[in-house]
């Protein structure tokens, strides 16, 4: 039996978590200089004892937080948005225990302070992960930090495993075989690198010094490798079982548990977790509820007088559309069109008579979407989500086009990934369609955070450059 204790992930995590201490002490120490009265102690308190307190609080709520996070980015596949997601995780439960703590011991800091502390720490902890999580995919791309790696199997799921691993670099593998009983006239993978057969594995690795093996065998043939994966294990070797359900499935899917029973669901959710949906509430509430409260009556008082001085009819227009899980809710809107009957069932076109002047102008700008902050803030839309359709457009696409209602597993939003990827306004044709309902389905896969706000920042970007398709 041999020693297999991974000395370099520990390596990184140490430095990882002394350049962060030095980090989290520096920005405390400089701020403390810029803010020299953020502190208050009461007049019978020792103000050196109070702050050597301060001190020990901060680096002991950081090493809770990160205790409970972990570090990532070690790890040989893992994108920058999992090192950000980790490092804000970090600096939310940092404040927190840092806030209550000050609470219990009544030595009262500045909020603005702590806040702006917050906000240093994940700025700064985020450049210095994203700088090692760099510096350490070079060093491996270079042949350092590398694993020894077999595959058991030869077959195309074992290609495809080969494939990743060779084109990746970054993730310091070093390829060492495959391992597999077939004929060599039945190989799917370049006949040169098949070592030996599966009962040949065991011995290869021992003597090799393999890290990790990747059981990439098709349905049916998993069971011989089920001396090598115990002989695995009892040798600290990682064995990695590569399921063979991609001739029906080519997509990420998500695995779960019904007790030991495994459940592959077709596609990934993030929205289904109740984290990334109380995240995503929240942060509608916030920009709705500030943006109800300041511009919207301003540009309500605006708008408003001037739809009313140059067209008869209401202010808002309100349109029945369908909502998350097929429910349908009042859309609302500045009216950019004169009433007419046709509203609930045709799209506007380019050059359409109903469209005021004003109306031209809203549209144009997407001043005319406005009103639905109400729907965000009540809970029936989100701020970044699959854009509602008519009632009608609900009726006839879900005839038309496969996977169509898929875009309803999540609230439709005001803007979206669709709108911002050039799939804005008029769909004139059924491909056009097609094309804005895989955008769509495509974001509620691939939900994040941050693309809620890159997809709010091309929102923005566009409205001040003009799009084509905006009437």
């Amino acid at each position: 039996m041999r020693d297999f204790h991974d000395y370099d992930s520990l390596y990184i995590k140490t430095g990882v978590i002394i350049g962060e201490l030095i980090i989290v002490n520096g920005l405390l120490f400089l701020l403390t200089v810029l803010f020299p009265n953020a502190m208050h102690v009461h007049v019978d308190s020792d103000y050196e004892v109070r702050t050597r307190m301060f001190y020990a609080i901060i680096n002991l709520s950081y090493l809770l937080a990160l205790s409970w996070v972990g570090i990532v980015l070690d790890k040989r596949s893992v994108f920058i948005e999992s090192i950000l997601k980790n490092v804000l995780k970090i600096s939310i439960i940092q404040f927190f225990i840092v806030f209550a703590s000050l609470y219990i011991m009544k030595t009262y800091i500045s909020l603005s302070f702590l806040v702006i502390y917050s906000v240093w720490v994940f700025a700064s902890l985020s450049c210095w992960r994203v700088f090692l999580r760099l510096m350490l995919k070079a060093y491996r791309s270079r042949g350092g930090n590398s694993k020894r790696v077999i595959i058991l199997g030869a077959g195309s799921i074992a290609n495809q495993v080969y494939n990743q691993l060779i084109s990746n670099v970054s993730y310091g593998y070093k390829f060492m075989g495959f391992f597999d009983d077939r004929a060599p006239e039945d190989y799917k993978v370049p006949a040169e690198l098949v070592k030996g057969k599966l009962a040949d594995a065991n011995e290869f690795a021992l003597n090799n010094d393999v890290r990790v093996i990747y059981c990439a065998l098709p349905a049916g043939d998993d069971r011989k490798a089920v001396s090598t994966i115990r002989f695995a294990e009892q040798n600290f070797i990682r064995c990695l079982i590569v399921p063979d359900f991609r001739r029906f499935i080519e997509k990420k899917v998500e695995l779960s548990f019904l007790e030991e029973i495994p459940l592959v669901s077709l596609r990934l959710e993030p929205l289904h977790k109740f984290g990334n949906r109380l995240l995503k509430r929240v942060f509608d509430i916030l920009v709705s509820g500030v943006f109800l409260v300041t511009i919207f009556p301003l540009l309500y008082i605006i708008l408003g007088t001037i739809i009313k001085l140059t067209s008869p009819g209401p202010i808002f227009f309100r349109q029945k559309r369908t909502g998350e899980n097929g429910r349908d809710f009042y859309c609302y809107k500045f009216r950019s069109m004169h009433v007419n009957d046709d509203a609930d069932k045709v799209q506007a076109t380019k050059g359409d008579a109903r469209v005021s002047k004003i109306g031209a102008i809203m549209r144009k700008t997407n001043l005319d979407e406005m009103p639905q902050f109400i729907n965000v803030f009540i809970g029936d839309m989100s701020v970044v989500g699959p854009r509602p359709h008519m009632l009608k457009h609900t009726e006839m696409y879900s005839e038309l086009i496969d996977k169509y209602m898929l875009r309803h597993w999540c609230k439709p939003g005001i803007t979206g990934w669709a709108q911002v990827t050039g799939f804005r306004g008029e769909t004139k044709t059924l491909e056009e369609m097609e094309g804005r309902v895989k955008r769509d389905v495509w974001y509620i896969e691939n939900w994040s955070f941050w693309l809620d706000i890159k997809i709010m920042f091309l929102t923005v970007w566009n409205m001040i450059k003009g799009e084509e398709n905006a009437y």
